[in-house]
Parts: C-alpha cells; structure tokens; sequence
C-alpha cells in the first residue's frame, strides 16, 4: 500500500504537502499573464537560469530532443508579432522564446553512450534499444509526435521557473509555423512548437477563469 502524504489546504485553496510545499504552491498559482513592464527585461543570467530550468524536463530516454530560440532585439520582435498575429504582449515582454522540438533523434547516439557509461545499459541492450528508439520515430507523423511531446514538456518547465522567479510568462501557439520556421531559419527536423513571452510583471492580471473540477476530469480504470 502506497502511503499517503498529508496535506494541508490554505484559505486560497492551495495545497501543501509536507515535501515541497513551494512546488505544490508553484504549480497551483501559476498563471498565463498579459501584463508586462515594457520598460524592463529580463537580463541575461535570468534568460540562462530559464533555460537550464527547461532542461531538467523529462523526455522520452533522456533524448533532450529540444531547442530554445529566444528573440529579445526590438525589430526581430516586432517581426514575432506579425508572426503571431499580431499579438502585442509579446513586444511588451521583451523577450519571446520559441521551444523547438527535434522530428528526428539526432541526441541518440550520444544519450545511449552516457546510458553505458551510466551502467544503466550495457553496450548490446542499449544498442539494441537505441536501434528500436531510432525506428519508432522514421514516420513523418511519429516524429512530429515526437518533437511536441517532449518540447512541450521542457515548456512548462520553463513556464513554472519563470514563475518562481516573480516573472509573467504566457505560451501561445497561436502563430505562423512555417513563417516562423522560416523567420528562425529552422533546419527541416526542427519545428517550432511553442512560443513563450515572458518577462518582469506589468501589476495585477484579470481573475483566474475556472478550472474544470477533479471529478469531471478524472476517470478510473477505464474512459
């Protein structure tokens, strides 16, 4: 039997187990924000911390299939907007990151040797798993599957860090893919899964809007 965690409920309804009670508070007070200081930006240590956060993400066998692509100079971002459709907040924030998935597991190689060197693998079974992970993902479909899954992983990450770090930050994917594609100057195995404004905080956002409750999403054993 597993044990269970006790867990306290404060008067805004946020939970705290006895663990991590900042991660329990993180997770439930983030918020996609609009409201930006266009007169402030992030500098380059917080850019940096924000991507490293993103790269703690899990990923199918530690392939890390991700990039991060972050546009800060004003004409560049100016360009993001149209590409976004005109959406302004992402000029407000000063810095717009593009979470790039990999279609293709070019990190193999590399990931299965640190496997071995690990003594998770030895050379045989993790060639032999390299060989079937490699194989799973020659359809232009499972490759896209792919390529969102694990960005968009490394994305909330990058999400929950620059929230913990008093931050606003809003991902959208609400834009021109092959513009944008063609805009970053995308090698062919990589898409542009997520764009992500972020940046320090304008004042107060609207009212959270309601989330669907526990019992309405959650399903046991079967649909």
């Amino acid at each position: 039997m597993s044990q269970q965690l006790e867990v306290d409920v404060d008067e805004s309804g946020v939970a705290h187990d006895e663990t991590f009670p900042e991660a329990i508070e993180a997770l439930r007070t983030r918020r996609s924000g609009h409201n930006f200081d266009p007169d402030e930006d992030i500098d380059d240590e917080t850019l940096e911390a924000l991507i490293e956060d993103a790269t703690y993400a899990p990923s199918s066998y530690n392939l890390q299939p991700w990039e991060f692509v972050a546009v800060q100079d004003d004409e560049n971002l100016d360009e993001v907007v149209d590409l976004a459709y005109g959406q302004e907040h992402v000029r407000e924030a000063g810095t717009a990151i593009f979470v790039v998935g990999h279609t293709e597991p070019e990190t193999a190689d590399r990931v299965f040797e640190e496997w071995v060197e690990a003594g998770r693998f030895d050379e045989e079974t993790a060639e032999q798993v390299k060989e079937q992970t490699v194989a799973g993902y020659e359809s232009e479909r499972a490759g896209r599957d792919y390529a969102i899954r694990n960005a968009s992983l490394a994305a909330e990450n990058l999400l929950l860090s620059a929230h913990a770090r008093g931050l606003t930050a809003t991902p959208m994917s609400g834009f021109d893919f092959e513009g944008v594609s063609e805009f970053l100057g995308l090698p062919d195995d990589k898409i542009p899964v997520v764009l992500i404004a972020v940046g320090p905080s304008g004042g107060e956002e609207p009212e959270r809007l309601p989330r669907r409750d526990v019992d309405d999403v959650l399903h046991r054993e079967e649909y």
